[in-house]
This record gives structure tokens, C-alpha cells and sequence, in this order.
């Protein structure tokens, strides 16, 4: 039960973290998109609106991780030198086939920060991470085991 509640905890935290991180460089490249200064201010302010409206993003993010770090679990059993990085490849691959496939349904990219090269792969470091953070509930989840049964 413990496992469980720390694989939905690091499922959680890492959506969360890439929700954060992305959402924000979104905000920071629809800002700089327009070629016009913005303060500082403005830039809080937007980026605190995208963060409190952009809610959906995250829910996709979340089942985008669900998918992706279950075939990662699978591949770290069949290819274990790949075990220290399949959650981050597998975060950024989430992501990147998240809005790949938003591109294929609305002919666009609705994370409109993320329609560049630069904003497509900042997308997919925030869910690598995101990938990381998961990676280290689990790998705290396997050191408090093995301690209490040593």
C-alpha cells in the first residue's frame, strides 16, 4: 500500500512540477512572441493567471505520465542500464507526444508557447523533470523498503 501511495504521490508531483515549469515558459514565450516590453509585473501576472487557468493542461500531463512511465517501468526490467533515465525520456516523450497528438485533433498546438523548436523542447524538459521528480519518489520508495526489512 505503501507503493502505491508513493507511485500516485510521485505521479502527483511530477505532473505538477512539469504543469509549473511548463506553464510558466509558456507564458514567458507567448510574452516574448509579440516583440513588445512587458514589466516585470506583467510577467508575474501572467504567468500566475496561466498557472490558475491552464488546469486542463495539467489533467492531460497527469494521464500523459500515467501511459508513459507504465511502458518505462516495463522497458527498465527489459534494458536495465536504462534504469536511471527511463522516467525522465519517458516524461519528455509524454509531453512531446501529448502536443503531438493536440497538433493532429486542432491542426495546432494549443499550448501556444510550445509552436516553436525552442518552446516545443522546453515542453519536453519540463516533463523530463517532471519524469525525475517521479524517479525519485519511486527510488525513496525502494530505500525505505529495503531499510525496514534489513
Amino acid at each position: 500500500m505503501a507503493g502505491f501511495l508513493r507511485f500516485i504521490l510521485g505521479l502527483f508531483g511530477g505532473a505538477l512540477i512539469t504543469y509549473i515549469v511548463g506553464t510558466t515558459v509558456n507564458s514567458q514565450f507567448v510574452m516574448n512572441a509579440h516583440g513588445v516590453p512587458v514589466t516585470w509585473g506583467d510577467r508575474l501576472n501572467m504567468t500566475l493567471f496561466d498557472i490558475s487557468n491552464m488546469l486542463l493542461y495539467f489533467v492531460i500531463i497527469a494521464l500523459s505520465f500515467l501511459i508513459a512511465f507504465a511502458i518505462a517501468a516495463l522497458l527498465k526490467r527489459l534494458l536495465p542500464n536504462l534504469a536511471n533515465i527511463a522516467y525522465p525520456i519517458a516524461g519528455a516523450a509524454a509531453i512531446g507526444a501529448a502536443l503531438g497528438l493536440m497538433y493532429m485533433m486542432f491542426q495546432t498546438v494549443p499550448i501556444s508557447g510550445a509552436r516553436s523548436t525552442l518552446g516545443f523542447l522546453s515542453q519536453m524538459a519540463a516533463g523530463g523533470l517532471g519524469g525525475w521528480i517521479f524517479g525519485r519518489f519511486l527510488v525513496a520508495n525502494q530505500t525505505h523498503s529495503s531499510g525496514a526489512s534489513a
